[in-house]
Order: structure tokens, then sequence, then C-alpha cells
């Protein structure tokens, strides 16, 4: 018989139960609040003992767990907070000087880390060159801190590296880059470079080259070099030109200038070059020498400073200016800056493995023959990658100034000309010019011709331009012109001439009988009275004329410059300023033939007579006026 348990029929028991729980529950609770929830010690500590303090903020140890706690540390002088520490818990930012501590269910020790900090400064060189700057901003800082760094340069200086006695920067050669402290106080330089300055330049006083191999490659040459005996040491220097300063800019700058020697022919190039003196063309030839940057006695070594190939200037046009120098040497000292000597290019070098690159590509220096009143000598310690020591220097001879260079086309090469005496001369229209050349301007009459120039090849040399012709005119004018001393140099040797005054213009004539063109790419004249040495050198002559002629090349007559004319409104701008004759007397045979000829000042009909004159192509090394 299955028996049946009825809730209903027991209710009372569902009664006793509900009873029983409630009971129980109650009792849990009370039981409870008699065991209270257990806290933990929470003890601070600075390490080192002296690096500083730290504080609990909220003050309410013990703590239980899972309590947020807030905490200080305060750094004593001469230390920096470097982060927290603790056996358990955790920290909100265990990096930052006031931070929260969250307790564990243990007693713990929260500890304060202090490191000794030092300062670090931030300078610049030279002063006013830039800014140097701290970009972290927290100097002092403990040893190893990695701080960020910023170097600006100021108008016109570059940014050329970071130093410092101790410490080590991510890298030295960026303006913005990181610094490593030491544990020691420092100071992070930044130096700068300012636009590239004048140099003054001392004969230098040395018994023997470094005679070194490099390879040197610039604007001009790719060559092989041995680097020879020291000719001069250069200072910066400040230059008072007029009312203009020129500060100095690098005063550890400085130069060795180094004759060099190397397999093959030199290079001719034509150069347009502007500075503080003007603007001038410009024909060199090189190399010849290098400048090389160099440490002097207790200055620092140059940063940024480019090695220098030397061509040498042929002809170029005196200056005639008074400066005042003061550099490192001298103060104040006058200085008559004469006729440019030397263009300096840039020049990368390749000296055994090591490879110095061009650092400024447009920075050319035109170095100038000075003349500083007075003697001067001293010693002077210096250093380079070619050698170190004491050397002697002498008189200042050289100031080289900063220059803008723009290389220009070759000019049109210029033929020899045969010149034939007129049996009548030839008078010329009425005129009135404006002769302008590297040695003179004044006004003048064009009034009768005594020759007549045709192209000529001598001893089977080609001949450029058949069509070219001139007409030598004798020239009036009123006034009195110096006297020059020019260095020559052409098929008939290297030489001084003794040039007198102007005496005739050579006029580009077209030789209309037989017909030929007009002349092409031919200058003006003006032909100085020439006196030199006799030469008393045969050559052979083939003209439209006369087919090989022999002749004798005796003395020189006349020394042409190309120059400016200005006739009415027509000026006839120089083609060639480099292009000058030497105008030699010749002997030779008699010969008479009629041509017929025009140029500006007319058309006319002379008749040749002998051959007279031999004009000879000729580079212009040096003049100089000739003063009592």
């Amino acid at each position: 018989m299955k028996a049946i348990f009825s809730l209903r029929r027991h209710s009372y028991l569902k009664t006793i139960g509900t009873f029983i729980i409630a009971i129980a529950l109650i009792a849990g609770v009370v039981g409870c609040e008699g065991e209270p929830e257990p806290e933990y010690a929470l003890t601070m500590a600075a390490n080192p003992a002296g690096g500083g303090t730290a504080t609990d903020e909220t003050s309410g140890s013990p703590y239980a767990e899972g309590a947020d706690v807030s905490i200080k540390a305060v750094p004593n002088t001469g230390y920096e907070f470097v982060g927290w520490t603790a056996s358990a818990g955790s920290f909100a930012d265990e990096d930052a000087r006031e931070t929260t501590f969250t307790m564990p269910a243990q007693d713990v020790t929260v500890t304060a880390n202090f490191a000794l900090a030092y300062d670090l400064t931030m300078a610049v060189s030279p002063a006013g060159g830039g800014t140097a700057t701290d970009e972290t901003g927290t100097s002092p800082y403990p040893a190893d801190t990695v701080v960020d760094i910023k170097a600006v340069p100021a108008a016109g200086y570059q940014f050329a590296e970071w130093t410092a006695p101790a410490g080590s920067f991510a890298d030295s050669n960026a303006a913005t880059t990181t610094f490593t402290m030491p544990a020691a106080d420092v100071t992070a330089t930044a130096h700068f470079v300012g636009p590239l300055d004048h140099f003054k330049c001392y004969e230098a006083g040395v018994a023997a080259g470094p005679e070194e191999d490099v390879s040197l490659v610039d604007q001009f040459v790719d060559i092989d070099a041995t680097v020879g005996m020291a000719w001069f040491f250069c200072n910066p220097t400040e230059k008072l030109h007029g009312d203009v300063t020129t500060p100095l800019s690098n005063p550890d700058h400085h130069f060795m200038i180094y004759g060099i020697s190397y397999d093959g022919e030199p290079v001719t190039e034509y150069v347009e070059v502007d500075n503080q003196f003007g603007l001038e063309q410009l024909m060199v030839r090189g190399p010849i020498a290098l400048a090389v940057p160099t440490q002097k006695g207790d200055h620092e070594a140059p940063l940024r400073l480019d090695h220098y190939l030397l061509y040498e200037v042929l002809g170029g046009p005196p200056v005639e200016e008074l400066v005042i120098l003061n550099d490192q040497f001298m103060s104040e000292p006058d200085a008559d800056v004469y006729e440019p000597v030397y263009l300096a290019n840039p020049v990368k070098k390749t000296h055994g493995d090591e490879v110095t690159e061009i650092i400024n590509t447009d920075d050319h220096l035109l170095f100038y023959y000075i003349d500083v009143a007075g003697e001067f000598t001293t010693q002077v310690q210096i250093g380079n990658q070619f050698e170190g020591g004491t050397i002697d220097v002498y008189d200042p001879e050289l100031l080289a100034v900063p220059s803008t260079k723009t290389e220009l086309p070759a000019p049109p090469p210029l033929d020899h000309f045969k010149g034939y005496t007129l049996i009548e001369p030839v008078p010329a229209e009425p005129n009135d010019l404006y002769l302008e050349d590297q040695f003179s301007a004044f006004w003048a009459e064009a009034t009768l011709a005594f020759e007549f120039c045709t192209p000529v090849a001598k001893n089977g040399e080609p001949l450029w331009y058949p069509e070219n012709h001139l007409m030598l005119y004798d020239i009036a004018y009123t006034g009195d012109f110096p006297d020059w001393d020019v260095f020559i140099s052409n098929q008939f040797g290297d030489g001084w001439l003794s040039v007198g005054a102007p005496v005739k213009l050579a006029v580009p004539t077209q030789k209309l009988d037989p017909f030929h063109p007009p002349p092409i790419d031919l200058d003006h004249f003006l032909l100085y009275e020439a006196f030199g040495p006799p030469i008393e050198v045969p050559v052979l002559l083939d003209d439209q004329f006369v087919i090989g002629e022999e002749v004798l090349v005796v003395e020189p007559a006349f020394f042409a410059n190309p120059v400016q004319k200005t006739h009415g409104d027509l000026t006839t701008p120089i083609v060639n300023p480099w292009g000058h004759l030497v105008f030699y007397r010749i002997l030779g045979g008699t010969f008479f033939i009629p041509v017929v000829a025009e140029n500006q000042f007319g058309q006319s009909s002379p008749w040749l007579l002998e051959s007279y004159y031999l004009a000879v192509p000729t580079e212009k090394w040096g003049y100089y006026e000739v003063t009592d």
C-alpha cells in the first residue's frame, strides 16, 4: 500500500521550516558583525635614506586589502626621484612623484627611490650662432637619463655638431637628437658655422712638404696629385672696406695652402666672379695648390670647412682698394688690395681610406695680392691631416674674399694676323669715340688708317676665321696715360712688356674685293706702344695674299687689349675679354695688291705694300701700373 505525503495535510511543518531558516540567517549575520575585516600596515621608506622623503598622504595605515592610498616622494637637494617599488600591491604610476598605491593582503613597505642628479647646461658656439634647448626641460637628471635636445641655427648660420665632455649623443651631427646624461654636471654645446670668412694669408716658412698622395675632384678636374710644400698659412679676418665691416664668423677656421703636382696638362676655364670688389670675368688655369683646413694652437678644430683647390688667375684686373684687416695676429693694419691671383673651388678629397666630401658647393674664394706696411714674423702651432708642429709665418701676402662664381663658355679662338702697311693712308669719316678697356677709358677720334691686317696661318697652324680682318687707325685724344708692366705668355715665350700710351685702334673690317663675309666674333682692339727684348724667330706665314712667306719676327711693337667702343648711339661690347694680341715687327718682302674694304668709318680701296707686323694671340697673366 503506497504512502502519500501531503504538505497540505502537514502545513504546520512548512511553518516550522520557515522559522528555522530565518533563525539561521539572523545567527549568521550576528556572527559576521562580530569578526572585523583584516587590515595591513603600510610602511613608507626612502632609498637611499638621505635621498629624500616618502609620505603616506592618506595617513590611515593600517589599510584593508584593495584600499587606494595617496603617496608622495620629495627629493632632497642634489637628488632626483626615479620611481616607486614595493614587494606587493600596485601603483597607479610608479614613475610619478605623486600617485596612489593599492594595498595588498599583507603588510607592505613602499619605497621611494632616489638617485644623485646632475645639472645639464645648454650652450652654443659661437655666441649668436643659434640656440640650444633641453626639450625635456627637467634638469637636474640622474645618470643615464635620456634627454631630448634641439639646436636651431640663427640666420646665416648652419648647425655643425654637438659636443660634451661626458655623456653621449644619439647622433652628434643631428640638430635634433637625444643626450644620455653622465654621472656628473655637464654642458652640451651646439656648434654652428657662420658665413664663409675672409682670410689673410701669411707666407709659411717650412723646410719640406708632406709629399702625400691624394685624389681631388671639383667642378673643373678629377686628378690624382701629390701634396708638396706649404706656401701660406691663412687666418680668418675681420675686414673694414670703406664704411662696411665684415665681422669674423668662425674664429676656429684656418687653412694651410700647399702646392700640388700631378700628371697631365692644367685646364683653362672661364668664369665670372662677384664679390665686394666688383663683378669680373676671369680666365683661370690649374689647379696649382690645395687649401687644407687646419687647427691652430689652442683653437678648436675647424668645423664644416671645405678643402679648396686653387687655380691661377690670368690677367686679373687690379682692384687698388684700401681695407683694414683685423685677425688673430695683427690689429687694424691698413692693406692695399691689388689684382686677383687665385680662384679657389671647394673640392672633394680622398686621402688613403678617408674621403672628405664637399660641404658647401656654392662657396668660393678669390685671393688677391695685398700690401701691408711694415714687417711681421711669428710662430704658430698647427695640425692637420698632413702634418703638425710649429711653423714660422711671415708678412701677409694674400687676402681671400668669399665670392660667387658662374662658369662661362669658352670664348671664340683668336687668329694670328699679318699687318700690311698702306701705300697711302686711309682717312676715317668724322667720328667721336668713347673707348674703355682694362687699362683706361677716354674719348678719342680715329684719324688715318696706316695698316690693314689679314688672318694668317703661322707655321701651318689652323686658321679659324678667314673672314676676319682689321684696319689699324691712328687715334687722337687729349690727356696723359700711365705706363704699365704686363706679364705675357704666347708662342714666343713668357716675359714682361713695358706698355706705354694707346696709339692705334684696330677696327673689324669686311674685305669686299675679293669678297669675304663680315667678321665673326671679332673685337675692336686698343693698341698700346710696347717695348720688350728682341726675339729673332723665323716663321712661315700663309695668308690670302701670299703663301709660304718666310719672315723674321724681331721685336714687340704694340700690346693690344680688346676694347669696348661707343660710337654715336652704338656701343660695341667686348666679345672675348681674354683675347689679347702682341704685334711684333717682322722683316719680310715687298708686295703690291689693291683691296676693297669697308667698316664703320667708311669704304676704301687701299694698296697694300709690305707685311710689317705679325699679331700673335697672347695671354695676359698680370699687369701693374708703373709709379715713380
